[in-house]
């Protein structure tokens, strides 16, 4: 007769090990990993040091790993934004003595320590254009943000005598850079 028949215990119990076994996989800790992020607004240029980090736990593989962040900011960071390799350069020439950092754009290329021309143009058209020395002290990202409005800023020092009209020329926007060419 049909009616005495066993149940399925051994299906019954395939299930539920089955059903268990999701549950277990999706409701389980995930393994998480400490990441920096910025603990204050953080200006392009800025020497970062462990007072500026936070550092948060992140699902693993979520950021690239950075064990030591250490370097200058390459571009604006705010405040809770997570630090990548790509926003802190190790590189950086050195500011010479009386001379004066200041931002401005680069042309592509640009490589810290590389001689740099600043061309500051008249206020008016009648006015002669001005070239003042510079050294990069470092370039902007080389990967740059499509969204962007303009481009990125790079570290550039020029010498004392020339840091007040350079500055005055650059908030204009009334100066040009060119680049020398480097040996090697």
């Amino acid at each position: 007769m049909y009616w005495f028949r066993r149940p399925p215990y051994l299906r019954w119990a395939a299930a539920a090990a089955l059903v268990l076994t999701a549950a277990w996989m999706d409701l389980r800790p995930r393994p998480t990993v400490p990441a920096p992020f910025a603990a204050v607004d953080l200006a392009a240029g800025a020497t970062l040091d462990e007072t500026m980090i936070e550092w948060r736990s992140v699902p693993a593989g979520l950021l690239p790993v950075f064990e030591n962040p250490r370097g200058i900011i390459l571009r604006p960071v705010s405040s809770g934004e997570p630090l990548v390799p790509s926003v802190v350069s190790s590189e950086r020439a050195a500011v010479p003595e009386g001379w004066w950092s200041m931002e401005t754009h680069l042309p592509g290329g640009a490589l810290p320590g590389q001689s740099v021309q600043l061309i500051l143009l008249g206020a008016s058209p009648d006015e002669a254009p001005q070239s003042v020395p510079g050294i990069v002290i470092f370039p902007p990202p080389i990967v740059q943000d499509p969204l962007a409005i303009e481009p990125p800023l790079g570290l550039v020092a020029v010498p004392g005598e020339h840091a007040a009209i350079t500055a005055a020329a650059i908030a204009d926007g009334r100066v040009s850079a060119i680049l020398a060419a480097q040996s090697g």
